[in-house]
């Protein structure tokens, strides 16, 4: 059986597109060529005759070649987006949600046990910070799986923590001021004290488990 891509590779070798879409083309146009060089096989033909009849499926590979980069650079960066990075930080912030609600109902029962025990609130905060780690780690986990970059990684692990930033920052003042609640503007130092409670540890906690799946492979060559 010839190797397709090392002839795939030799025939685009005047081609001008990037690296990275090459790889994906000759990945493409590979398979194909085997599909025709078997089918041509089951014809009749010899091995030199199937071969030939393959090759001419191609007129003029570096126009061919062009064509198939033309339509990935349109298409890729929105679905390669998707799935490294908003996918995974999606699931990073569905699983923070669900850590978060899962501890607090678990702290209203009983209710009495939050009542006789003054210090189990700041247990459930540690118990939720910990969760984070696995939050982060699910989000770093899965848009490294997709071929994410490192940013990419980092962004969708800590994006429970920039939702919350965004919330303290602008969704919590806006809301005030529309509501006419004087909270936010009489107590300035609590309310800024409070990204220190639900922003920045948090983020550590995320980047933390994110950690392990931060480390970017490198490419296996052809």
């Amino acid at each position: 059986m010839p190797d397709w891509k090392s002839i795939v590779r030799e025939r685009m070798s005047s081609s001008n597109s990037p690296q990275r879409l090459n790889e994906d083309v000759i990945a493409e146009l590979a398979a194909h060529l085997e599909e025709a060089y078997e089918h041509a096989q089951s014809r009749g033909l010899d091995r030199n005759a199937a071969l030939e009849v393959t090759l001419q499926e191609v007129a003029d590979w570096p126009v061919l070649a062009a064509e198939i980069c033309r339509a990935k650079s349109k298409e890729d960066p929105m679905n390669r987006r998707t799935s490294t990075l908003w996918l995974p930080a999606l699931a990073s912030f569905g699983s923070a949600s669900l850590f978060l609600l899962a501890l607090t109902l678990i702290s209203r029962q009983p209710s009495y046990l939050v009542r006789l025990q003054a210090g189990l609130a700041f247990w459930f905060y540690v118990a939720w910070l910990l969760t984070q780690v696995l939050s982060g780690a699910l989000g770093a986990f899965l848009s490294g799986r997709a071929g994410g970059t490192s940013t990419a990684r980092m962004a969708a692990a800590a994006f429970p923590a920039i939702v919350m930033l965004g919330l303290w920052a602008f969704v919590i003042p806006v809301s005030a001021l529309a509501e006419h609640n004087t909270y936010v503007t009489q107590h300035p130092v609590r309310y800024a004290l409070g990204i220190f409670v639900w922003v920045l540890p948090p983020a550590f906690a995320l980047l933390l488990g994110a950690t392990p799946f931060l480390k970017e492979q490198k490419p296996q060559q052809a």
